[in-house]
């Protein structure tokens, strides 16, 4: 028989309107007596009002028992006991939207839904599931939650994340593929000029104008063109924004003006990211400075010049000395290279060689030039022509001296006898000695595959049974000597020098010095000089700064060999 109502505090049919649970908790429950049957009988709750449940915080559970039901202020949400843990009971968040939903690091995201609990928690988790803690987790309100994104996130090579929202309940919600990492491009160089083209530096131009990507995207395609603008003749951009080539000269200082653009295509998205920066290209006229006076020096590298062009030339050879024809001057050993490297900044060490001094001793060959220096790169002075004394044997040093370009032998004449003691053979009374010009010794510059050190042999003294034979003529850069004529007053030429535009105009350096006779030889090109005749005993002097060998002297005794030209160098950037 159904209880119907109950007066007093009892149970009717509609609700427990009165119901009282001593010691507020479910644990162990103690009902007012007068409930108890009728619960037992009729255990059904109904009507409109709530069944107040026992409350408290977190803290407060006790005395825990399977099926114990309370109110847990702390969480604000019912909860059970197991026999073995709480759970609460709770409906899960739902998430509808991000924004934005692309990040970088520090992006803040707001995250739209609803059921967002104190003490929500937020987690985004990559593709290869790993799970990222956001910085600064807020929540706003029930249907707001904030995040950071960190720097974790956009460090390896994923695209997309998930966001997952969890409640205090441990219930959450999750929306895959929520989140997309931002691409940055980050310009190389900043906007302004590339940097400056100086005339030594147009072979292989490398200028940076292009972007670093960075981004999980693994299917974009990031490419660099020029937009505005045209770049200096000679040069072209590549995908990646680094400008290459060998630019062409310029008459004038000349600014270029151009806009570079990146763009990124996204190929699984389908779109395209684009950027530009304004950049100028500064290229420079030949800057030239040429050291003249001899000795030795320091020079201070410009800021930015990393190379330079280089024109060494040491000095040159003197012309032998004594009696008869005597052999011309070699001309100074000489390198032309291009684009040596420089520290921007820094300093070179340098020496300007003296040309050689001729003396009036016979059979001394005078002597050879100095050598000049710049940095590792070394030319060597030119040989000094040979000599010849018929007081001793018809002998004394008669060959040419080694050296940059080697000097020119001595003439011999017929008349001599005896065995001279720098000449190792003998020959028959009345003929003259072979002496021999001296050999070049200007190494080809190492290290620059053996294309930028010039030097020759000096000629061969003329000898036979005539008493007028020539001097030899010494080396130049270009050309080895001429041998001085055989039975003939005809001394040997010189051989010629090289020529180069470097100061600005064309010129023509270590040349070798002219062979003595009584019809002197010519000095090679490069302002090297005759050798003497009977009219003008003593060897011609040389030019000086061309490195060139000087002109033999001829038929008087203690003729006096002339001085070679004193090096030069010269640099352009």
């Amino acid at each position: 028989m159904a209880i119907s109502k109950i007066k007093g505090g009892a149970i009717n049919d509609d609700a427990i309107s009165t119901a009282k649970i001593q010691n507020d908790a479910v644990t162990s429950p103690k009902i007012i007596d007068s409930y108890t049957t009728a619960l037992q009988n009729n255990p059904e709750f109904s009507g409109t009002e709530g069944a107040r449940m026992p409350n408290g915080t977190t803290a407060q559970r006790a005395n825990a028992q399977g099926g114990d039901i309370r109110f847990n202020t702390t969480l604000s949400l019912m909860e059970y006991y197991t026999g073995t843990e709480w759970k609460s009971i709770d409906s899960p968040p739902t998430v509808t939207s991000l924004s934005p939903t692309t990040i970088v690091d520090g992006t803040t995201v707001t995250v739209t839904g609803s059921n967002f609990q104190s003490g929500v928690n937020v987690s985004v988790i990559g593709s290869d599931g790993t799970t990222y803690t956001p910085a600064s987790i807020v929540r706003t309100n029930n249907t707001t939650v904030t995040f950071d994104a960190t720097a974790a996130m956009i460090s390896g090579s994923l695209d997309y994340f998930d966001v997952k929202i969890t409640n205090a309940s441990n219930l959450s919600a999750t929306l895959e593929n929520a989140l997309e990492i931002t691409s940055t491009h980050t310009w190389v160089t900043a906007a302004g000029s590339l940097g400056t083209i100086y005339d030594a530096g147009r072979t292989g131009v490398s200028l940076n104008a292009g972007t670093t990507y960075s981004g999980g995207e693994s299917d974009v395609t990031v490419t660099h063109s020029i937009t505005s603008g045209t770049l200096p003749t000679g040069l072209s951009i590549a995908a990646t924004g680094v400008i290459t080539g060998n630019a062409s000269a310029v008459g004038s200082d000349t600014t270029t003006n151009i806009t570079v653009q990146y763009s990124a295509a996204d190929t699984s998205a389908g779109t395209t990211v684009t950027g530009t920066r304004n950049f100028s290209i500064i290229q420079k006229t030949p800057v030239v400075t040429s050291y003249t006076s001899t000795g030795s020096g320091t020079y201070s590298v410009p800021v930015g010049v990393s190379a330079m062009d280089v024109l060494l030339v040491a000095g040159g050879g003197s012309g032998g000395s004594g009696q008869y024809s005597l052999g011309g001057g070699g001309g100074g050993g000489l390198i032309y290279r291009p684009a040596f490297p420089v520290t921007p900044g820094g300093s070179v060490s340098y020496t300007v060689g003296g040309g050689g001094t001729g003396t009036a001793t016979n059979g001394n060959k005078g002597s050879n030039g100095q050598n000049s220096t710049w940095g590792t790169l070394v030319t060597q002075g030119g040989g000094a022509g040979g000599g010849f004394d018929p007081g001793n044997n018809g002998g004394g040093p008669g060959n040419g001296n080694p050296g940059g370009s080697g000097g020119g032998g001595g003439g011999s004449p017929g008349l001599a006898t005896g065995n001279p003691g720098s000449h190792p053979s003998t020959h028959p009374t009345g003929q003259g000695w072979e002496y021999t010009g001296g050999t070049a010794s200007q190494p080809q510059q190492p290290g620059d595959s053996a294309t930028y050190g010039f030097g020759n042999a000096g000629g061969t003294g003329g000898h036979d049974t005539g008493s007028w034979e020539g001097g030899g003529g010494g080396g130049g850069a270009a050309q080895a000597g001429s041998q001085g004529s055989t039975n003939s007053p005809r001394g040997g030429n010189g051989g010629n020098g090289k020529a180069y535009s470097i100061s600005g105009s064309s010129v023509t350096y270590a040349g070798g010095g002219g062979g003595g006779g009584n019809n002197g030889g010519t000095g090679g090109t490069g302002g090297a000089t005759d050798g003497r005749d009977s009219s003008g005993n003593v060897g011609g002097q040389a030019t000086a700064n061309r490195g060139s060998g000087a002109g033999g002297g001829h038929y008087s005794p203690g003729v006096t060999g002339g001085s070679g030209g004193s090096g030069i160098i010269i640099v352009s950037y």
